[in-house]
């Protein structure tokens, strides 16, 4: 039986002109983060949100106390649709997580800031949070950390384009 071609064709990527580590690095990657989403999903439960809510009440509680975003920015951060974010911030704004605004200079527009229950919400949960990044990153050093924060980017930086191959 004639084995499969290979799956990349980057020599970098290629060990002795084999794809066999990089599938194992996919597949690496792949359960890394579908456990990751596990995780969020568990401490946004703790919360009483789904995980997109959790993903949002994070990029609002990592703003300045009582500094507004935009659902344009919040979608941008998120890198979501801003229908998804209109939608998420409705069922957060329902439970007493955030509040919307509408913009003093452009009143079509709306600006989100979590409610002091959101904060509370938040500030319960860190103990737990910590305790969990504590662990899942607990092989990282400063080195190594400093190099998966790079290479996390890169390689986010190119999904579009890949997404975009892979679609047609």
């Amino acid at each position: 039986m004639t084995p499969p071609p290979n799956t990349v064709s980057r020599a970098a990527l290629l060990v002795e002109g084999s794809d066999e580590a990089f599938r194992a690095m996919v597949d690496d990657l792949t359960h890394f983060a579908s456990r990751l989403q596990q995780i969020r999903e568990a401490l946004a439960r703790q919360m009483g949100v789904t995980a997109p809510q959790y993903a949002v009440l994070m990029a609002l509680a990592r703003r300045p106390p009582n500094t507004p975003v935009g659902v344009k920015d919040l979608a941008s951060r998120l890198r979501v649709s801003v229908p998804f974010i209109v939608t998420e911030t409705k069922k957060l704004e329902a439970l007493g997580f955030v509040s919307k605004r509408p913009v003093a200079d452009d009143r079509r527009k709306i600006d989100i800031v979590l409610t002091d229950k959101g904060s509370r919400a938040i500030e319960a949960i860190g103990d737990r949070q910590r305790a969990v990044n504590d662990v899942l990153f607990s092989s990282l050093n400063v080195t190594k950390f400093s190099a998966l924060r790079t290479i996390a980017s890169e390689l986010l930086n190119s999904c579009d384009r890949a997404f975009e191959l892979a679609e047609k």
